[in-house]
C-alpha cells in the first residue's frame, strides 16, 4: 500500500521516493532506523498504531513521540475472524458469540497475533471494552499476517485479527469467517457483517495507515510532503487502486494527524499492562 501511494506521491515532489520494505521485530526495524535518521526529509516511515502497540508491549523504547506525523493516507477495517471450523463447531457467527464463548471457556481459544503489533492491541481492546481478561485466549505468536493465515487454514489456530485487503481471498473461500468490522461503519465488501458497535463493544480503531518523519524535521520540510501526499490521494485513479486492495483512501494532514497520533498514543498508554 505505502508503496502504491508513494508512486504517485513522488509526481508531485520532483524526485523519486524509494520504498525500502524493513521487515522484523514487529516493524520495528523500519521504525527505529527512521527515528534515527538525519530529520532532512529524505528519509521517512510508512507505518500505523504498531509504533505505539511496539513501545507499549516494551519491544521497544520509544513511540510517536520520536516522529513528527506527516499525513495520514489510509484507512483500513480490522475485522477478527475464526475457522470455519471452529464457528461450526462452537455455533459462534459473530462477536457476541464470541465473547461469550470466551467467558465461558477462558483460556482454550488458540489465537495467532504478533505481539506489538497493531492486531495484538486491537484484540486486547476489544476483549477489554466487552469486559473479558486480555489474557483469556491462549495467544500463539507469529513474525506476520502471512504466516497467521496460513496457520489459520491449517486449523492450528482458531482465531486472528485480519483484514479485508489481505484476507479477502480467505473470507471468499469461507475458510475465515468475520466476527464483525472494526470501523465506525460496517465494510462495502462485507455489507452483512455488523460492526463492533453494532454488537456493543465501544471499539472503532481501523489500522490508519500514515507517514512520518523524525523528531526535528522542519515544519517547511513537512509541509512539502504533506502537500505530495495530498495531491495524490485526490487523484481518482490511486483512489480506486487503493479500494480495489480492500482499503480506502483517507488523507488526514499533518496537524490532524499529529493530534490523531498523540491522542492514540494516549490510549494504548492505558491498555500497556494487559497486553503485556
Amino acid at each position: 500500500m505505502f508503496r502504491l501511494v508513494a508512486s504517485y506521491a513522488e509526481k508531485h515532489l520532483g524526485k523519486p521516493i524509494v520504498p525500502v520494505n524493513m521487515a522484523g521485530a514487529s516493524a520495528t526495524v523500519g521504525s527505529r532506523y527512521v527515528k534515527d535518521a538525519a530529520p532532512d526529509g529524505y528519509t521517512i516511515l510508512g507505518s500505523h498504531q504498531v509504533v505505539a502497540a511496539a513501545q507499549h508491549t516494551g519491544i521497544v523504547d520509544y513511540g510517536f513521540s520520536s516522529f513528527e506525523g506527516i499525513a495520514q493516507i489510509t484507512s483500513t477495517p480490522h475485522i477478527p475472524a475464526v475457522t470455519k471450523e471452529f464457528s461450526q463447531k462452537n455455533n459462534v457467527k459473530n462477536m457476541t458469540d464470541f465473547i461469550n464463548y470466551v467467558k465461558k471457556n477462558p483460556g482454550k481459544v488458540i489465537w495467532a497475533y504478533t505481539v506489538g503489533s497493531e492486531d495484538h492491541y486491537t484484540i486486547a481492546s476489544l476483549l477489554d471494552k466487552a469486559g473479558v481478561d486480555t489474557k483469556s485466549l491462549k495467544y500463539v505468536n507469529y513474525p506476520g499476517t502471512g504466516p497467521q493465515y496460513a496457520a489459520m487454514v491449517a486449523n492450528q489456530v482458531e482465531g486472528m485479527v485480519a483484514d479485508y485487503a489481505s484476507g479477502k481471498g480467505y473470507f471468499e473461500s469461507g475458510d475465515l469467517v468475520p466476527l464483525g468490522i472494526v470501523n465506525t461503519e460496517r465494510d462495502a465488501a462485507l455489507p452483512n457483517v455488523p460492526t463492533m458497535i453494532e454488537q456493543g463493544i465501544d471499539f472503532s480503531l481501523p489500522v490508519s495507515r500514515g507517514m512520518f518523519a523524525p523528531k526535528g524535521t522542519p515544519a517547511e520540510i513537512l509541509d512539502v510532503l504533506d502537500n505530495a501526499y495530498e495531491k495524490a490521494l485526490a487523484d481518482p485513479e490511486l483512489q480506486k487502486k487503493i479500494k480495489d486492495l480492500g482499503s480506502n483512501p483517507k488523507f488526514v494532514p499533518h496537524d490532524e494527524f499529529s493530534t490523531f497520533v498523540k491522542d492514540l498514543d494516549a490510549e494504548m498508554a492505558k491498555l500497556a499492562d494487559k497486553m503485556k
